[in-house]
């Protein structure tokens, strides 16, 4: 699932710094460099336990008189002739957070600490790493790349080595499904580490990380696609050095196999978990887990080990009794997320409440609800603003069942323009777009789209109204130029991983700043660290 707000962490020249996103905006930055991730994780605990104790932003001035103060302080501060505008999250004196630009003024610069101290609380850590295929030397953590055959030979004859890294491990959780996978990942790793667990989690998702404790490890990940093998490659190569490094408490591992075959000896071979987290049924992966969400059910519940917790986030009651029969009958268990009625229809609210769903499953007190809130407010999607127009990047999320959640969330009835981008090797979602902007033009909804891609002619000839058509090697600042000059606003769905969609991305990021800081010569600040 697309987090709207987000602490990105990851290393610069003078060392590791954190920012905070809304969406494509840069909110917050760290107001110095650390010597390592895990120092860079520790001082986002720091804002988020500082902004939870914050009930409203404070008047100008945040100068020596307040440094004894100490409950945490968030104020603004500005001089109106110069038109420089700036906030600041103080403790005791120590600045723990800070924008990344000035702004040109007072209304501006309190709406956007307004927003800060929104989603600072509910954001958990995403770790970049600066080039995931050439990390520094020496890093005994290094996934390097390998025949199939050879993963596999490597990965069924670990033997001892392996099973005495799955024995020291306390708890092992598996996170598995269609979307939320790596959302859920990074929340459980959070409960985890704030109680003060040992913790070592794999994440996969756009940027493929292992974590232990907030350290960050880089995974290599050969081109640019998630392969179905990547997991066994990790086992093959981190093996040898996880004696050293294997977590005392709990190990969480995002199992991103696409096909019943590799999820289940991820699940099997790999981790042999004490819970797997189903997250959700989704109509995605048809190539290679099922035509129909019946079928992708079926396909996930055959990939459980005997003896395993399952929570799962899918709350189709009849999907819901079919895994079930599937899973029992397999010798596993099935949980089912609950989620109050109040918070039912907030998107992604299967995921965050599967949370406290693993803890109970492992006798360990639940998160507060509250807490719980902040999560899901931290991931409620917004239009991104940019000159002329809104959009809203959603292309990450593939599935329609979920798109269409957030277009309902962001538009209701409203009219919007679809951008789907399409890939060769996903035929079948192809398809599903193609019904699916079918329907939204039998309700009224769009007039027209745009498609970019593979085979998008024949996605135009299969879509009831007039569908333009973009050439990847076109500038991506140009179509969305023109796309923002239809009046309405752009969603764009489908696909993420293409040249192409991370121009895309670029674009509306550098433009969202733009108009967040009203685009002013005197709003940009050099005493800011770049992003």
């Amino acid at each position: 699932m697309i987090e709207q707000g987000y602490f990105e962490v990851r290393p610069t020249e003078g060392g590791w710094g954190w920012w905070l996103h809304d969406g494509e905006v840069d909110l917050a930055v760290s107001p110095e460099r650390y010597a390592d991730a895990k120092a860079a994780r520790r001082a986002i605990d720091a804002v988020r336990d500082a902004t939870a104790e914050i009930e409203c932003v404070s008047d100008f001035e945040f100068a020596a008189d307040h440094s004894a103060e100490e409950r945490p302080q968030l104020r603004i501060r500005g001089e109106a002739d110069l038109h420089v505008f700036e906030w600041r999250l103080q403790r005791e004196g120590s600045v723990l957070a800070m924008p990344g630009y000035t702004y040109p003024s007072r209304e501006s610069v309190a709406e956007a600490a307004e927003r800060f101290r929104e989603l600072a609380t509910g954001s958990v850590p995403v770790y970049l790493t600066a080039d995931a295929e050439t990390p520094p030397e020496p890093d005994p953590f290094y996934v390097g790349k390998g025949r199939l055959r050879d993963r596999l030979r490597s990965l069924l004859t670990l033997g001892r080595r392996h099973r005495r890294f799955l024995d020291s491990i306390d708890t092992r959780i598996v996170v598995s499904g269609i979307r939320g996978k790596s959302s859920t990942v990074r929340r459980l790793d959070d409960v985890f580490n704030r109680r003060g667990y040992d913790v070592l989690t794999k994440m996969t998702g756009n940027h493929p990380t292992l974590v232990r404790n907030g350290e960050v490890i880089p995974i290599d990940r050969p081109g640019p696609y998630t392969t179905l093998y990547e997991n066994i490659n990790v086992l093959r190569e981190f093996a040898p050095a996880l004696d050293s490094y294997t977590p005392e408490d709990v190990a969480i591992f995002e199992n991103q196999g696409i096909t019943e075959y590799t999820t289940r000896l991820f699940n099997e071979r790999f981790v042999e978990p004490h819970v797997v987290v189903l997250a959700n049924v989704r109509q995605d992966h048809q190539d290679t887990l099922g035509k129909t969400r019946r079928e992708i059910a079926r396909a996930f519940a055959r990939t459980i080990p005997p003896d395993t917790t399952v929570v799962s986030g899918e709350l189709h009651p009849l999907l819901h009794e079919y895994m079930a029969a599937e899973i029992e009958q397999a010798g596993a268990t099935l949980t089912q997320v609950q989620i109050p009625p109040t918070q039912r229809d907030r998107i992604g609210a299967e995921t965050v409440y599967a949370v406290n769903e693993v803890l109970r499953a492992l006798d360990m007190d639940p998160v507060p609800e509250a807490q719980l809130n902040e999560y899901l407010d931290a991931i409620q999607p917004e239009w991104t603003q940019v000159p002329n127009g809104r959009v809203f990047n959603g292309a990450e999320i593939n599935d329609i069942e979920s798109t269409e959640a957030i277009r309902r969330a962001l538009a209701g009835e409203e009219r919007i323009l679809p951008f789907v981008y399409l890939r060769a090797d996903r035929r079948s979602r192809t398809a599903s777009f193609a019904t699916y902007l079918n329907t939204l033009a039998d309700r009224g909804l769009i007039e027209r789209a745009r498609a970019g891609g593979a085979f998008t002619d024949v996605f135009a000839a299969n879509v009831d109204v007039p569908v333009t058509t973009h050439d990847r090697e076109e500038d991506a600042g140009d179509v969305l130029e023109e796309m923002l000059a239809a009046d309405l606003p752009v969603m764009l769905m489908g696909n993420t991983v293409d040249d192409f969609m991370r121009d895309i991305e670029t674009e509306i990021a550098v433009r969202a700043q733009e108009a967040a800081i009203e685009d002013t010569p005197e709003a940009l600040s050099p005493a800011r660290p770049e992003p």
